[in-house]
Order: C-alpha cells, then sequence, then structure tokens
C-alpha cells in the first residue's frame, strides 16, 4: 500500500485535553459527554420514560442545536436536515394515526428525541475539520478501551462492563445472556444491548481511523489503528458487522494500489455493476441472494435475511401509507418477530414516504460529500474516510438493524460530516469560540495548499 506520511501541516494543531473553557480534546464539553455516553450502559427510570447518559444530554441539547439549525447558526439548511425533519413528522403522524395520540407521546418524543436530536449533535456542533478529528479520536480510544474487556468475554463469556456499570445501577445485564458461540469463541457484547451493535458502532471506526487519524502518520500507524478497530469489532463475531468491516478493508487496499489513478472510484463503481450483471447472467438466483449467502456466516443465516426481506417488502405494499406503526408485523408463524434490515424497518413502521426519506437522506449526504470540490490534501482524507464509513454502515444495514446506542450514534455520524460539503467562503458562527478571540465566525476550510486538489 502507498505510504502518506506527511509533516503535520499548519492547519493542524494538535489538539490540548482542555483546548479551552467548556471544551474536551477540541470538541464542546456536552458534545464528548454524549458520545462518552454511548458507551456508558446506565440508566434512571422516570415512571415508564428509561433515560440513559445520552438520552439526558440529548434532552438537554435538542431545543439548542435546532435553534441554531433554524436560525441559519450551523449553516443554511439543507436536503439531509429537510429529510430528518420529514421522517420525524411522518412517522408522528403514522403512530397518531394508528395508535392514538395519547398512548403514543412518549414514543413519539423519544422518536424526536433520537432521530433529529442526535443529528443535530452532529450538524450543528461538529463543524471543522479539528472538531471532526477531535471525535474521531475520541470514538476510537472508547473503541480501544473496550478491546481487554472484549478479549475478557470473547474468552470466558463475562461481560465485565455490565458487570461493573451493574454495582452503580440499572444496566443492560436483563439483555445479557448467552448469545452463543461461533469459531470457538463467545460473542461479544460489550456496553450494547447486542454484539451486533458492539460490532457496527466499533467497526465502523476502520476507514475513519485509517484516513482521519492516519492523516499524516506513516502506513504503519494507520493501518495499526485500523487493524485495532477491526479486530475489536470482530470479537462480536457476526456478519452484518463482518460486511462492513471488511468492506472499509477492502476499499482502503483498492486506494492505497490506485492512489495515482484519479478516477479509481469510478472503476470500482463500474466493476460492480458488471459484477452484479455476470451474477445475474450466469446464477439461476438473483444477485441478492447470491451476496446473502456469501455474506453470511451460515447458510440459516442467510436464508433469514431473504425472508426478511420478502415478507418485509409484503408488508410495505400491504400497508404503504402509513406502515404498520408497532404492531407485530405479518409473517410465517415460524420466523422470529426480529426484523434484522435496518433500511426497511422504517417503512414496515411509518410507511413508504418514510423509506423514500431514510434512502434521501443517506445518499444526499454521501453524494454530496462525495462530489465537494475544492478540498485540500487533508480534507480529502477526512472525506474518503468518512464515505467509506458510511458506505460500510449502509451495507451493514440491509443484514442488521440499528437501535437504541447504535442509532444514535449512526444519526450522529450522518450529521457530523456534512460541514465538508460546505463552499470555502460560507461563514458560520463557531459554536464555543476559542477563549480570548475576539472573532465570531471563521472561515469553513483551513487554508488551501497551492494549487488545485485532486478530487477524490
Amino acid at each position: 500500500m502507498v505510504s502518506r506520511t506527511a509533516e503535520r501541516p499548519a492547519d493542524q494543531p494538535r489538539a490540548n485535553v482542555m483546548g479551552s473553557t467548556g471544551r474536551m480534546g477540541g470538541i464542546p464539553l456536552f458534545v464528548a459527554i454524549f458520545i462518552i455516553g454511548l458507551f456508558i450502559p446506565l440508566f434512571i427510570f422516570l415512571g415508564p420514560l428509561r433515560l440513559s447518559v445520552y438520552r439526558v444530554v440529548l434532552f438537554l441539547l435538542f431545543f439548542p442545536a435546532l435553534f441554531r439549525l433554524l436560525n441559519g447558526l450551523a449553516g443554511r439548511m439543507r436536503l439531509p436536515d429537510f429529510c430528518v425533519i420529514g421522517i420525524c413528522v411522518w412517522s408522528s403522524i403514522s403512530l397518531t394515526v394508528i395508535h392514538g395520540i395519547g398512548p403514543m407521546v412518549e414514543s413519539i418524543g423519544i422518536l424526536w428525541i433520537e432521530t433529529l436530536g442526535a443529528y443535530l449533535v452532529g450538524r450543528v456542533y461538529i463543524r471543522t475539520p479539528d472538531a471532526f478529528h477531535a471525535t474521531i479520536r475520541l470514538l476510537f480510544w472508547l473503541g480501544m478501551l473496550m478491546l481487554p474487556f472484549a478479549i475478557v468475554e470473547a474468552v470466558t463469556s463475562r461481560n465485565l462492563v455490565l458487570e461493573l456499570f451493574g454495582k452503580i445501577g440499572p444496566t443492560l445485564s436483563h439483555v445479557s445472556a448467552d448469545m452463543g458461540g461461533r469459531l470457538g469463541l463467545n460473542r461479544v457484547q460489550g456496553p450494547f444491548d447486542h454484539p451486533i451493535l458492539f460490532g457496527v458502532v466499533i467497526g465502523s471506526l476502520v476507514g475513519l481511523s485509517y484516513y482521519v487519524l492516519g492523516y499524516g502518520r506513516s502506513a504503519i500507524k494507520r493501518i495499526l489503528r485500523a487493524l485495532m478497530a477491526a479486530l475489536t469489532a470482530g470479537l462480536s463475531l457476526s456478519s452484518g458487522p463482518m460486511i462492513a468491516i471488511m468492506t472499509q478493508i477492502y476499499l482502503i487496499i483498492w486506494d492505497g494500489i490506485f492512489q495515482s489513478y484519479i478516477k479509481r472510484w469510478y472503476a470500482i463503481i463500474v466493476l460492480a455493476i458488471l459484477g452484479f450483471i455476470v451474477i445475474d447472467i450466469l446464477s439461476n438466483r438473483t444477485p441478492f441472494h447470491v451476496i446473502a449467502t456469501y455474506i453470511a456466516f451460515s447458510p440459516q443465516t442467510a436464508y433469514g435475511r431473504i425472508l426478511i426481506w420478502t415478507h418485509g417488502v409484503q408488508n410495505i405494499l400491504s400497508n404503504p401509507l402509513f406502515g404498520l406503526g408497532l404492531n407485530d408485523w405479518q409473517r410465517p408463524a415460524w420466523m422470529t418477530s426480529s426484523i434484522d434490515m435496518f433500511w426497511i424497518v422504517g417503512a414496515i413502521r411509518h410507511g413508504i414516504v418514510v423509506w423514500v426519506l431514510w434512502i434521501l437522506l443517506f445518499f444526499s449526504i454521501f453524494l454530496k460529500v462525495a462530489f465537494s470540490k475544492g478540498l485540500n490534501t487533508r480534507l480529502q482524507d477526512y472525506r474518503t474516510g468518512y464515505l467509506i464509513t458510511l458506505f460500510g454502515l449502509f451495507l451493514a444495514g440491509w443484514t442488521v438493524h440499528f437501535w437504541n446506542a447504535s442509532f444514535v450514534f449512526f444519526m450522529f455520524l450522518l450529521g457530523s460530516g456534512l460541514w465538508m460539503t460546505e463552499s470555502a467562503s460560507d461563514e458560520v458562527v463557531d459554536v464555543e469560540p476559542q477563549e480570548g478571540s475576539r472573532a465570531v465566525g471563521y472561515s469553513r476550510f483551513p487554508p488551501r495548499s497551492t494549487g488545485r486538489a485532486e478530487a477524490r
């Protein structure tokens, strides 16, 4: 792989542990608490309402963040902003129509807090390259903090994370159970609801750690960090996260080998389309069936995903306007009630409108970031890592469902990369200006290097 070794650029100062008042490692303190809270499986109960650390932070930040968005303090509103709001609005209408407003007040409130609220935290408070770098760095080291606990859990089946937090208060111990072993090891759950979610969250750091944390570092350091994230996430022993991990690794290798070829990303898209066509011609099964078979841990897992898709789409077409709400979906009696496919769950619950909005949300961010112009070398690497991670999560979402902390993490990640789509001339107000600074705003990007940067 081609080394990208470079000196630390002038626009990338090393952040202090506490850079300024109210900041931690380059990001607002409350955002850091929110990120840390994703890894803390503690709860408090207010009547029937279960509050986790990240939910408390989202409750506190929701209206301030929404105010900043609506008032243009985080740049002008964009298509993804309207998509997220539309998802929340239509989902709320769906729940009200099907179940009535009274029983759904709590569910609708949590829907808005975890969907729009988590998106806004990333969208509004992660606004600069330094803040993005600090965010990924914090996530990476939280993931590495899980590694020794994950190894113990994989070998002994003891979830020490939940055991330790269980001595403080209510935790996820009620869902901690023997998930079954694979490859001679136990599946690692860590601080999340399920091993799949542990793998999804930690596995998403492979591309980001390689490109964002690895920028300006030697190839060995870049590869080591990516492999550490992959190893930790791989202990979940779940096919969905493994899809995301292997996709990121393959794309990193592709980028390294063909770094000098400007059209490399167009080339891989063409190859993927050709591969799809060849499979369709040569196989007596659909490409979806073939791919699902080879990416799953077992034929039973692959068959289950195919059945979920088949019966899930039937439910969507049978209830196209408002979906089923929180009612059980229609399927053969012997099938599990779990819908392990994130990209169709919203449509089953709330109808085709929400399905369209979810797909539009993802690709409006992905494509806009992908075709951003005028990025310097540092931001090109940040963009590549961000897009590789999103693509891995997109594929994983067809085999797993994101819920609770993993869903909130996904929404936060979607919002945290939109600053890359803003032009260099955009002026935005900093969330929390550096202490002693009289400036109320600054350019979106640091000074560019001489000459036009290569577009990735």
